[in-house]
């Protein structure tokens, strides 16, 4: 039996140090080896922890930074889907690591790959998830028909772009 979805979340953005003051701004993207296929930011579920201290968790956990101060930036909540029972919404908490340490070092099990994401590329693995859902006739309004269909798609799991859930806050944290 799977564990139950606390329907709560939490993701982390983190910004290139070498890029702070610069034209550039980059931040960190994972790319995800198990549910739900795409870029991401490091994030994952709350579990009943302190909100700050479950996003310290999975920043470490899935990238091997440890986040020294977290500034809250966005509350939302999307009726996203996940493969936990019960996971028919989160209500997402994104923080900013204002202060992180360490070097990004992927989870064997969780992250494929990860990059740091300029404005470019960010909006590239943006345009990657529009073509899916022009080409396969889903919205961002029906987000888990969209994220049930990005699990199943191959061709999406070979070439991904923005998971769906981070589209929507990207937006909304007018990344994107």
């Amino acid at each position: 039996m799977s564990k139950k979805c606390d329907n709560t979340s939490v993701a982390v953005i983190v910004r290139d140090p070498d890029c702070r003051n610069s034209s550039l701004d980059r931040i960190l993207l994972i790319e995800r080896k198990i549910y739900n296929p795409g870029f991401a930011l490091p994030a994952g579920h709350h579990d009943g922890a302190d909100t700050k201290k479950a996003a310290k968790n999975e920043l470490f956990e899935e990238v091997g930074l440890t986040a020294l101060y977290l500034l809250p930036r966005l509350i939302k909540t999307l009726k996203n889907t996940c493969k936990r029972e019960g996971g028919t919404f989160h209500r997402w908490i994104v923080f900013e690591a204002e202060k992180w340490s360490g070097e990004p070092a992927m989870s064997e099990r969780e992250v494929k790959s990860f990059v740091w994401a300029d404005k470019a590329k960010i909006a590239e693995l943006a345009r990657k998830l529009e073509e899916f859902i022009s080409k396969n006739g889903f919205s961002l309004e029906d987000l888990p028909a969209l994220i049930d269909a990005t699990n199943k798609s191959e061709e999406w799991k070979s070439g991904p772009g923005l998971e769906p859930a981070m589209y929507v806050l990207f937006k909304e944290l007018k990344i994107i």
